[in-house]
């Protein structure tokens, strides 16, 4: 089951990214003890870290909250070099198509199925199903959207190296132009403007 496609851009208002900052400390030790050497990880190490945090549900299960309103996401970890992080997908719920500006990423499911799609030009998107023990990696500028496919919520884990601090968002104005937004690191990807022009980019 995939989820529907949206007819119109989604208004709801993001949740506020200030409420997800706060890591339980016990998680976040634990957490520390499966990350590599010093200085900014590379996406391999990057999905290393995501992947063994995925292998332990003691660390991301206590942050899963399935909210079918609101995706909902926590931080597991930040330091100076790499923010680890706790995504929950409910039905209908997307990012839309963005970036991670100068941040690597590396991604790996826990529970579900997450929708990943990259677009093809001039038209369409591509379309892989991620399930537990799948995994997928990407330098500062790659461009992705993902998306709930199954679970309730589905979870995945997401490293990014340096820490996500702005995310370019890809938007359609009003004249059918492809706009890149910048938008903050930490606040919700919401936008479906893409697909509501052309369904065959929609998220799920």
């Amino acid at each position: 089951m995939t989820s529907a496609i949206p007819s119109t851009i989604d208004v709801r208002q993001p949740q506020d990214w200030r409420a997800v900052l706060s890591p339980p400390a016990e998680l976040a030790r634990q957490t520390m003890s499966l990350l590599p050497r010093a200085g900014v990880l590379n996406t391999e190490e990057l999905v290393d870290v995501s992947q063994a945090v995925a292998e332990r549900s003691d660390l991301w299960g206590p942050l899963v909250i399935a909210d079918g309103a609101q995706r909902r996401y926590r931080l597991l970890f930040e330091d100076e070099r790499i923010d680890v992080w706790v995504l929950c997908w409910m039905f209908g719920q997307g990012t839309g198509f963005h970036d991670h500006d100068l941040s690597g990423v590396g991604i790996a499911v826990a529970s579900g199925m997450v929708v990943e799609r990259q677009m093809l030009l001039p038209t369409g998107a591509s379309r892989l199903e991620l399930r537990p023990g799948d995994t997928r990696q990407g330098p500062p500028g790659y461009i992705h959207s993902a998306a709930w496919g199954e679970g309730e919520p589905a979870v995945s884990i997401h490293s990014y190296s340096p820490p996500l601090l702005h995310v370019g968002q890809y938007k359609v104005n009003d004249s059918g132009v492809l706009e890149r937004r910048v938008e903050h690191g930490r606040q919700e990807l919401m936008d479906n403007s893409i697909a509501s022009l052309d369904p065959t980019r929609a998220d799920g």
